[in-house]
């Protein structure tokens, strides 16, 4: 349940990046980077699943903690980059978008720890 949840959530990077480009608040290079987002963090949801089923090491499973965080640390830097002002003085529309963003891969930082301790419960001997 928790791998579904997070590659539901690695969806919806690009859905919600969609959504802004229609409404007009980013632009294709907006929507192509949440394209790129949602593919990697599906990718290693469903590794990290196989993985999970596998009980091996659990090198996916630090990739699915890794993604999210880099989505983190990235999406700030990128709009500042892009836009040529602070953070603290993106309009409201970016800022919303911004907010969105980073509390998706939040979600996905905390699922991926859930998922790395259920994988070590699965390994431990009884």
């Amino acid at each position: 349940k928790t791998y579904f949840i997070y590659v539901v959530f690695g969806s919806l990077y690009f859905i919600s990046k969609v959504i802004y480009y229609l409404c007009g608040f980013v632009g294709l290079t907006g929507v192509i980077l949440g394209l790129v987002a949602s593919v990697l963090t599906i990718w290693i949801g469903i590794a990290s699943f196989r993985e999970y089923t596998k009980a091996v090491k659990s090198i996916v499973h630090w990739l699915a903690f890794i993604g999210p965080l880099f989505i983190l640390l990235y999406s700030p830097l990128h709009m500042t980059v892009r836009m040529g002002i602070p953070v603290f003085q993106f309009p409201l529309e970016k800022l919303m978008i911004l907010l969105i963003f980073e509390s998706l891969a939040l979600v996905q930082l905390i699922l991926s720890v859930l998922m790395h301790k259920k994988l070590t419960l699965k390994r431990r001997p009884k």
